[in-house]
């Protein structure tokens, strides 16, 4: 095989590999944003549980919670996780949409 050969084959190598290193490294940025997603929804719903939920529950004569302040406590853990994630994690809730994002608090509040 020629040199040139060689040194084209190199360079397509190392353009394949710069891809692929590339491509893996947007992978675990897309799951590190979705962990701090996640993290930032649990951390959301256990504060508004802490101090708003639980005083709710033991000031009502059943101990539940009326539809409008169930909404109300999803509505702060929104808010919360909104607020404590950076910038890449906030545009992946806003792809998410408003539907995806309430399913996972949804879930972190089933979970407790």
């Amino acid at each position: 095989m020629s040199i040139e050969v060689q040194d084209v084959l190199l360079s397509l190598l190392v353009a394949v590999l710069g891809i692929a290193v590339r491509w893996v490294a947007k992978r675990i940025e897309a799951s590190e944003t979705k962990t701090e997603v996640l993290d930032a929804i649990v951390v959301a719903v256990n504060s508004v549980r802490q101090t708003y939920v639980d005083d709710l529950k033991a000031a009502a004569a059943d101990g539940t919670l009326t539809d409008l302040e169930k909404s109300e406590a999803r509505r702060r853990a929104a808010a919360i996780a909104l607020q404590i994630v950076g910038p890449k994690a906030a545009d992946l809730i806003r792809a998410w949409g408003e539907e995806k994002f309430r399913a996972y608090i949804e879930a972190a509040v089933a979970r407790k």
